[in-house]
């Protein structure tokens, strides 16, 4: 039987860690893109409550 080097249990390791960390990473983007989808929606609905407005400055939301 082969016998696995401390550098390849070194690289084993270290690729094991960055697919861990792209996995956490991948994670937050997801959440922060649920929340500025979430964000989106809250300002659509308060602007179609607020009702169109005189020209003051304010934004405009098109979808």
């Amino acid at each position: 039987m082969k016998e696995v080097s401390e550098r390849e249990k070194a690289l084993e390791y270290m690729l094991e860690s960055l697919i861990k960390m792209l996995g956490k990473s991948n994670q937050r983007v997801d959440d922060l893109n649920i929340r500025v989808l979430q964000l989106e929606s809250f300002i659509r609905e308060t602007a179609m409550q607020n009702g169109p407005r005189e020209k003051s400055g304010r934004l405009t939301f098109m979808n």
